[in-house]
């Protein structure tokens, strides 16, 4: 009996490798039956290690394809050999069960929660990393660090440099085609049943002969920009960026000059009520990204409807200014006004250029606020009834705490991966000098001074690190877009001033 054990572990221990292994090889033969999926330059994958893998998800349905793309390439370059590995992943999958059990289903194998955007190098435990790559093994990572609202490339960290040039070991460009975000953009609810996936892997890049102790910060810029181009080659093909986004048409013939639109001084219907008001943000499609209207500059105005047996329109509820959606494959996606003032009508133009002029001159907006005391010249311009704040746990909040502002520190504790908790429901406030939470046991000041990083959750929640602790507030009905852009900006305003940097997820 004692001789036979060992088989039945082997046994035990190959089916869950099946199961753990199982969703990810459904979820590819899904997209090869909707989206032609398919894999290209497997020719490029290195059949062994240390070699760090760097990939490009421009949207969710990439985190799927590229999670699967992990294991095979794991499986090619080793095959039965024991390897050591290390994967950073957003610490909001952490939160789920499967990613939870990961930590602990071997021992050679690290999954280190990357968090969005809020200390650096350091925040990415890259020595966990280094170590997997001296040791021939290999480490995953997405570049930019999390997924575009607009499809366009987001800049790229300087870790996957920093780990190639101090270990010697060469990176494995590997990026999910456009088609990714064409399917499943940021700002939809569930994914579309037409488009084109692909992954594409590119030749290895050696950016060091040899391990070096000591980088320059030029030696680092030089390096990241050369895995910058070749995963935006890889990801949008040979027309590049520009070619995706497409041109600016007005009445049929090409604009090259730069659109500025002059926004519309009189709306026609400032006092209708809003029709989405209480339709759950995930469902309100381009209306989260377009969370103001381009024409008018009201906030919160547009309606995308989106049947399923007509064409796509949006609308602005206050200006009265339509526009047809159309969905490219290979393309971005275009809105072209069909009513509104005169100078608008034809003009035809991709999402991503509409969200820019969006943006454009943005200056944050007061709103009348009751039951709140403030500061001396102090306004308001964002507020949320009812929300939950959310300390990442271990947190000072859940003991004994008095203080006004909210604690800067958490408890010397070691934390685990996605443990979050509540300390209650109460009312979120962005003012001009802080965000002030109004929760049943008092307030709690988070001033923009201390706030030093500013990231959107993938389900509308904003998170914030203040001084070295970590909160998020779920926003209900605001578009969280919104927010991002708002405590963006007055963050970044109070740390110019003073002279420091704070990171802030781009939007």
């Amino acid at each position: 009996m004692t001789e036979k054990q060992p088989q039945i572990n082997t046994s035990k221990s190959a089916v869950r490798k099946l199961l753990r292994k199982a969703p990810w090889y459904l979820i590819a033969s899904v997209f090869r039956l909707l989206y032609d999926f398919r894999v290209e330059g497997e020719e490029n994958i290195p059949n062994t290690g240390p070699f760090i893998l760097a990939v490009r998800e421009p949207s969710l349905i990439g985190l799927f394809a590229s999670g699967w793309l992990s294991i095979e390439i794991m499986q090619k370059a080793f095959k039965d050999k024991p390897y050591k590995s290390t994967a950073y992943m957003l610490d909001q999958l952490f939160t789920l069960s499967y990613f939870k059990n990961l930590q602990n289903s071997h021992k050679d194998r690290k999954y280190a929660p990357l968090i969005p955007h809020s200390a650096g190098r350091m925040a990415l435990s890259l020595v966990d990393g280094y170590r997997s790559l001296k040791s021939g093994g290999i480490v995953t990572l997405n570049p930019e660090g999390d997924g575009p609202w607009d499809g366009r490339p987001l800049p790229v960290g300087t870790s996957i440099a920093w780990l190639a040039i101090h270990s010697g070991a060469p990176v494995l460009p590997t990026a999910c085609s456009i088609g990714a975000y064409e399917i499943w953009p940021r700002w939809q609810a569930r994914p579309s049943f037409r488009g084109r996936l692909a992954v594409r892997i590119g030749q290895p890049i050696l950016l060091s002969d040899t391990p070096k102790r000591r980088i320059s910060d030029a030696d680092l810029e030089t390096a990241t920009e050369c895995i910058r181009k070749e995963l935006e080659r890889l990801s949008y093909g040979t027309g590049g960026v520009k070619g995706w986004i497409g041109p600016i048409i007005k009445d049929g013939g090409t604009v090259k000059e730069t659109i500025k639109i002059k926004p519309i001084e009189k709306p026609n219907r400032v006092d209708k009520p809003l029709e989405d008001a209480e339709i759950p943000v995930k469902n309100r499609g381009i209306a989260q990204l377009l969370w103001r209207c381009p024409a008018c500059r009201t906030n919160d105005a547009l309606f995308h409807k989106h049947p399923l047996s007509r064409k796509e329109t949006l609308y602005c509820q206050v200006c009265g200014t339509r526009w047809d959606v159309q969905r490219l494959i290979g393309n971005d996606f275009r809105l072209k006004v069909i009513e509104g003032p005169g100078e608008l009508v034809g003009l035809d133009m991709p999402l991503s250029i509409w969200y820019d002029e969006m943006k454009r001159d943005f200056k944050p907006s007061p709103i009348q606020a009751l039951n709140v005391e403030l500061h001396p010249g102090e306004e308001v311009y964002l507020e949320v009834k009812d929300t939950p704040l959310q300390p990442y746990r271990p947190s000072y909040l859940f003991e004994t705490w008095t203080d006004r502002e909210a604690p800067q520190s958490q408890p010397p504790i070691k934390p685990e991966p996605g443990d979050w908790d509540s300390i209650g429901n109460g009312r979120l406030l962005l003012t001009s000098h802080r965000l002030l939470w109004q929760g049943p046991n008092g307030e709690l000041d988070f001033n923009w001074s201390s706030i030093s990083a500013v990231y959107l959750w993938i389900i509308n929640t904003l998170g914030i690190r203040y001084g070295n602790a970590r909160y998020r507030m779920p926003l209900g009905l605001e578009v969280g877009l919104k927010w991002l852009t708002y405590t963006g900006t007055l963050a970044r305003q109070v740390a110019e001033q003073q002279g420091k940097k704070i990171t802030v997820t781009p939007y």
